[in-house]
């Protein structure tokens, strides 16, 4: 199962509103006898997590057509599959439904709510077994779920076999011709009785109970975007999809927000007044200097625009907002939605209340045509959109998500502003006071990102895809692994640090998140400051 970067592994790179990433800091004399190995268990207190995966399993059974009966049990097996690949659709469809919060408006506003989601299409199953010389099947399934750090404390789980932790959960029993409804839009989920559900308004009859048991995911660490696959053909392009909202229009508002903010960031505007921006006007541009090579940033703006051809109330509309997404999944380094989501239903572009079009939901994701031969950031910023994750992971061109990092949230998000969006791009292309490109690790960009929810907001962001990012900092020179120096600016450019070691000396190292990133005959150790006594980041050191 591919894992999440939860957004608060950042407690021991940043603690207590400390300084940046180890050797991140463009001021080479900050750290000056100051970076110093800490001894290996003496930093757990520093260690602060918000959002966490677990790992769900149980077990329930389908049943075979009668016409099935005296068939050959190769014939049986295959639709056991086909039937058990459809009740882990249907078992995720529940779980979201009981672990997601809650709207008041809701139908189902009492039911569950925990600030938490089902990863669907991250599932396993096994011991397929017939039960009793029958056309029923039995299986064991195990599913990924993710929410607040205390979600174990939330569910009302009660003790198990073995020790194990449990709690039951009641869900639907669609038949298997329901099941095998998925058409785009009108999947069997979205009708009633399956939709909001609330099994205490659905006949005995038609749900059942499942007893899961709940165990931690193990966790990732923390990591680097890789900046050099990114940056190698010289440009860092980046689209920015806003999504048809029914509050105020905010796929207007926040596309004009962003124009104006694009260019205080120093970005040259295609057009010269947002009213004269179509999806055809072409790129806001900078240059970034990035470790010594010059990057072309481009940033391409997209929306609903009432009465243009990308009008999100027509179907026509629908269909333009919609390949506008397919090609900028297809053609760039980092593509941004900023809209309505949730469970199932991926990036809402078009207005659903008026139109079919202009929706690209979970499954077609899945599919959808992405390059194979680049690094890629998809960033989903909108409630509810953890299950991408997964859907993305199914996806040939990055099968597994490598080379591709997929930002998700777990909760709901705020609508009212495109902060998370503006935040998200500060940091891919973050300057220092020198005005070279600065990396930050993934932690940072979504402590970052959890913060500015706003009031009210719980969105925990995490990442999928991690990984298979860096380990070592972007920028770090190896060959001055180990050299003696005084202070950073002895052991190469950013990324490089001159660290205090457990026996007195000082050498040169370079910023790491994982023993992976560092070679062979080192580990990656957390720093701290001598002065301050706080852990800001890790760096590798002689084992």
């Amino acid at each position: 199962m591919n894992r999440t970067l939860t957004a608060t592994l950042t407690a021991s790179i940043l603690f207590a509103g400390c300084a940046a990433d180890a050797g991140l800091s463009d001021e080479g004399e900050e750290f000056v006898d100051d970076a110093q190995v800490v001894p290996a268990g003496k930093a757990d207190d520093f260690l602060s997590l918000t959002a966490r995966e677990l790992v769900v399993s149980g077990t329930t059974t389908v049943t075979l057509e009668a016409e099935y009966e005296g068939r050959s049990e190769a014939e049986r097996m295959a639709r056991v599959q086909e039937l058990v690949s459809l009740r882990q659709l249907a078992i995720s469809w529940f779980l979201n439904q009981y672990l997601v919060d809650k709207e008041s408006e809701d139908s189902n506003a009492d039911y569950g709510g925990f600030g938490a989601m089902a990863k669907a299409g991250d599932y396993a199953e096994l011991d397929i077994a017939q039960v009793d010389d029958t056309l029923t099947y039995s299986f064991t399934f195990q599913q990924v779920i993710a929410g607040q750090n205390d979600l174990t404390r939330l569910l009302p789980l009660t003790e198990g076999p073995d020790g194990t932790r449990v709690f039951t959960l009641t869900v639907g029993t669609p038949t298997n011709e329901e099941m095998a409804r998925l058409e785009t839009n009108h999947e069997w989920y979205r009708s009633s009785p399956w939709s909001a559900w609330n099994p205490s308004a659905v006949a005995d009859d038609r749900k059942e109970d499942l007893v899961l048991a709940v165990r931690p995911e193990t966790e990732s660490n923390d990591a680097w975007f890789d900046y050099q696959r990114l940056f190698e053909d010289g440009v860092l392009d980046i689209d920015v999809h806003f999504g048809w909202d029914y509050h105020a229009n905010y796929h207007v508002t926040h596309a004009r927000e962003l124009f104006t903010w694009l260019q205080e960031q120093g970005f040259e505007a295609p057009v010269a007044t947002f009213d004269e921006l179509r999806r055809d006007s072409g790129p806001f541009v900078r240059s970034l200097d990035a470790n010594g090579q010059t990057i072309r940033v481009e940033v391409r703006v997209f929306y609903g625009h009432a009465g243009g051809e990308t009008d999100p109330d027509t179907d026509a509309g629908g269909r333009v907002l919609e390949e506008d997404a397919r090609h900028s999944l297809a053609t760039r380094d980092v593509i941004i939605y900023s809209g309505h989501s949730g469970p199932f239903y991926g990036f809402a572009l078009g207005n659903w209340r008026m139109t079919d079009e202009g929706d690209l939901d979970d499954s077609e994701l899945s599919s959808v045509e992405m390059p194979s031969d680049r690094s890629q950031i998809v960033f989903a910023e909108g409630c509810d959109t953890y299950q991408l994750g997964a859907a993305f992971a199914r996806n040939p061109a990055h099968p597994d998500l490598a080379g591709l990092d997929v930002i998700t949230t777990t909760s709901f998000s705020n609508a009212a502003t495109p902060k998370a969006a503006q935040d998200f791009i500060s940091r891919l292309i973050e300057r220092d006071s020198h005005g070279h490109h600065r990396p930050r690790t993934v932690s940072s960009l979504l402590s970052d990102l959890d913060d500015n929810g706003g009031w009210g907001f719980h969105t925990m962001y995490g990442i999928h895809g991690v990984d298979d990012d860096l380990t070592l900092h972007p920028y770090a020179d190896l060959e001055m692994m180990g050299e003696e120096c005084a202070v950073n600016a002895d052991c190469g450019g950013l990324g490089n640090l001159c660290v205090r070691q457990l026996d007195g000396s000082h050498a040169c190292s370079a910023a790491c998140t994982a023993d992976a990133g560092c070679p062979a005959d080192m580990a990656c150790r957390q720093i701290g400051s001598s002065r301050s006594r706080a852990i800001y980041g890790s760096a590798c050191v002689p084992r």
